[in-house]
């Protein structure tokens, strides 16, 4: 019995952790959708190549 309450307690450990971890979902609008869009093509345009970015950073 006691083998079966230390497993359970681990079990809920565990559960615990995986509940803490999960990121919850949220709808967004039409309007807010297509605003994340305009985001990820301007961050295409303009963002920083990942080799120019290593080499500032000096990796």
């Amino acid at each position: 019995m006691k083998i079966i309450r230390e497993e359970l307690k681990k079990l809920s450990s565990k559960i615990e952790l995986l509940e803490a971890g999960m990121i919850q979902e949220e709808e967004i609008s039409e309007e807010e959708a297509k605003e994340l869009d305009r985001l990820v093509e301007e961050t295409k345009k303009n963002g920083i190549p990942w080799e120019k970015l290593k080499a500032e950073l000096g990796l």
